[in-house]
């Protein structure tokens, strides 16, 4: 079991880290104006990341494995038939994730891409479920577009928060899709 006091810790380096990518950025970040914004010690700071870069990577990784789950959440959900409940999930379990997931879509121009990471997985993850279904027609296609319609969807509740309606609307959408 993990100290209370290092997962604390750990959030405060990450909080103060996104923060500072919210105003800046990445390359003028230092290790020394994260440590002031999280109020911890660069000692501190070096016992849990090796350094800036570390703490991405990190940051990173953790955020493609949580949004990797909550993508194979709703496919499933969606094999299953539970599609209005597994969207509705899907959008709310990724607003609460919008500070960090915004803040490293800024990033869009080095190795940790993840708009491009993201789109990928929604790709990928329609294009399986496609392959299942042998009635669509121009599947790799079909996926594209599905990724983007999910991509801009989330991208929209961002600034909009998540609207019943409008997730209703490309609900409504994805059918249409799924059915030419």
């Amino acid at each position: 079991m993990t100290d209370i006091r290092i997962i604390k810790t750990k959030q405060n380096i990450e909080n103060a880290f996104v923060s500072l990518l919210n105003e800046t950025n990445f390359t003028s970040i230092t290790v020394n104006d994260i440590c002031k914004r999280a109020l911890t010690s660069r000692s501190t700071f070096y016992l849990h990341y090796l350094d800036k870069y570390d703490l991405l990577a990190q940051l990173f990784d953790q955020q493609v494995s949580l949004f990797s789950t909550i993508v194979e959440k709703r496919f499933n959900g969606l094999i299953l038939g539970q599609l209005e409940e597994t969207v509705v999930q899907f959008y709310d379990e990724l607003v609460t994730r919008q500070p960090v997931i915004q803040a490293l879509f800024k990033l869009d121009g080095s190795e940790y891409n993840l708009k491009q990471k993201f789109e990928t997985i929604l790709y990928d993850h329609w294009l399986a479920y496609l392959n299942e279904k042998t009635d669509v027609s121009y599947k790799e296609l079909t996926a594209q577009i599905g990724a983007s319609i999910v991509f801009d969807t989330l991208n929209w509740s961002f600034v909009n928060g998540v609207n019943h309606e409008a997730l209703s609307f490309v609900e409504d959408v994805r059918k249409k899709i799924l059915t030419m």
